[in-house]
């Protein structure tokens, strides 16, 4: 069924490969750059593919960076969850006990303790948690908390400034106009200790990918991440080359998150046991010293819901992705990207070069461009992919052009079914020319010698004795004829004096033909040319 309709359509497409070639060109090129800037200005129609395949690139990656070995994760999981149940139930527990476990890690020295933890609320079970927690953090000078940043367009009705969350802003004293709504630590010590932003936007396929360091507020101010305020405690000098970066710029960048090898590749150590320890008693699994180390604290526990999909993982642990964009401040890991009108502009400039390239060398040359030029495009998005410093994206530039590619074959099916098809049987005034290549007729002489009836003779048509392309053995297989109008033949012959390529050809006589009722009279005639031509090889004067 299916082929007796692209048959149909075949046929109700051929008078299109009539027109010239130039304007054909011309048009699907000019066709190509209107839809191109559309698709990657307003429809993003491309960007789906470009997506999947940009995370398939991730997760085959041969080289990834190391994971910063300072990062530790101290990990409320499933097991901990079940361990400490019997005494402290379920998730939050009293925040006594987190008092104790911050005061065991600070007693080692840690370059940095970081809460993937909110306090937004006071402990309703035990008050008395709440004031042994704040005094721990008053007594901890590595400590960095997690703020959860609202929606923008609540931002008017929040009453929170710089003021009233001083270790949030990248310039602590600024007193701007713009409120900024967002949920602020309950306790006193939290809200004086240095923050940072934990929200993680996911692109509209609901997968994370990006990552915005600093966020602008309309009076000016910046307010940083929470992998920034560890950056900031830790390489000063790189913060304020990032937020001068980012001020020169005017607006907050946001850039590609490099990952690491795997959705786990930082230690994690229980909290149990970190408790057992901090409390004197004997872990489960050794625990390491936390001297020197950036302690994260957080959940990978599938029950509290603190994960998200990544090109790594569909449920990557929010404790895991926070380690990751730490490292990477720590190592100012911001993979460049190709702007996107570079992106527009290479995907256009190889349709015009693949149009180019048809047009003199013949559809032959499309059977390698049809695979062989995306491939090599994705083979290189791919190795730039391996540094995490830069990433060349070719996904448009190889989409469309294997797009554009298919059209232009396509049309240049059409177009030759439209010069080899044979007159309407009964067709009377009709002349044959029969000809003889040195080769065979392949795909790029079929085009040259249908670009030369487009200019010099739209009414002729050509036969070949083998219409198969790439025939290579036998006398048949340079054999062709031209059946049309005698006066256009007549043009043509003489044409063939002037041609370089066309010079090479070894010509007949032009003959008129005689069709009989059956429309089948010129097929003897065309043998009998042929057959004459063959036989007359050493007579030069039929020759140009």
């Amino acid at each position: 069924m299916l082929d007796v309709l692209w048959r149909r359509a075949r046929a109700w497409l051929r008078p299109l490969g009539g027109l010239s070639s130039t304007v054909v060109m011309a048009a699907v090129g000019l066709l190509f750059a209107v839809w191109v800037g559309v698709d990657a200005q307003l429809l993003h129609q491309s960007s789906g593919l470009s997506k999947s395949s940009y995370d398939w690139m991730v997760r085959h990656r041969w080289v990834a960076a190391e994971p910063d070995p300072r990062i530790v994760i101290i990990d409320i999981d499933e097991a901990s969850l079940a361990r400490l149940s019997a005494e402290f139930g379920r998730w939050p527990w009293p925040r006594d006990v987190l008092a104790t476990v911050l005061n065991h890690v600070e007693q080692q020295q840690p370059a940095a303790v970081v809460w993937d933890v909110l306090f937004a609320d006071p402990d309703p079970l035990s008050p008395g948690g709440d004031t042994a927690f704040n005094a721990a953090v008053e007594r901890s000078p590595h400590s960095h908390f997690s703020v959860l940043r609202l929606p923008p367009s609540n931002d008017s009705a929040s009453q929170i400034r710089a003021p009233a969350l001083p270790g949030l802003w990248v310039d602590s004293q600024s007193v701007g106009s713009s409120t900024v709504a967002l949920i602020p630590p309950v306790l006193p010590a939290v809200a004086a200790a240095p923050l940072g932003l934990t929200n993680a936007e996911p692109e509209a396929d609901g997968v994370l990918r990006r990552f915005e360091p600093l966020q602008r507020l309309p009076d000016g101010s910046w307010m940083h991440t929470l992998p920034v305020s560890v950056q900031r405690a830790l390489q000063p000098q790189a913060y304020q080359r990032q937020v001068a970066a980012a001020q020169q710029a005017g607006a907050p960048e946001s850039t590609l998150i490099a990952w690491r090898r795997s959705a786990q590749a930082y230690p994690h150590v229980p909290m149990a046991d970190v408790l057992a320890v901090a409390e004197g008693q004997s872990p489960l699994k050794p625990v390491p010293h936390f001297g020197g180390k950036v302690v994260l604290i957080g959940a990978s526990a599938p029950t509290l819901h603190d994960s998200h999909a990544t090109p790594l993982a569909s449920a990557h642990a929010g404790v895991d992705i926070l380690a990751t964009l730490i490292d990477n401040e720590l190592h100012e890991r911001h993979p460049m990207e190709m702007p996107e009108i570079a992106q527009i502009a290479l995907a256009l400039g190889l349709c015009l070069l693949i149009a180019l390239t048809m047009h003199w060398r013949g559809l032959s040359v499309l059977d390698g461009l049809m695979l062989d030029l995306p491939l090599l495009l994705l083979a290189v998005s791919y190795l730039s992919l391996q540094t995490d410093w830069v990433f060349l994206d070719l996904h448009l530039a190889a989409a469309w052009s294997l797009a554009f590619v298919a059209l232009l074959r396509l049309w240049a099916g059409i177009r030759q079914d439209h010069w080899c098809q044979l007159p309407p049987p009964g067709t009377t005034g009709l002349s044959l020319l029969p000809m003889q290549l040195p080769g065979a007729w392949d795909d790029h002489s079929k085009n040259r010698l249908m670009s030369v009836l487009e200019r010099h003779a739209p009414a002729c048509r050509l036969l070949l004795a083998t219409p198969g392309a790439h025939v290579q053995g036998g006398e048949l297989a340079g054999l062709a004829s031209l059946i049309g109008p005698t006066r256009e033949l007549a043009a043509l012959q003489a044409h063939c004096q002037t041609d370089r390529w066309l010079r090479g050809l070894r010509l007949g006589p032009v003959q008129a033909l005689d069709p009989r009722p059956d429309g089948v009279g010129w097929v003897p005639d065309n043998l009998a040319a042929w057959q004459q031509l063959l036989t007359t090889r050493s007579t030069p004067k039929e020759f140009p």
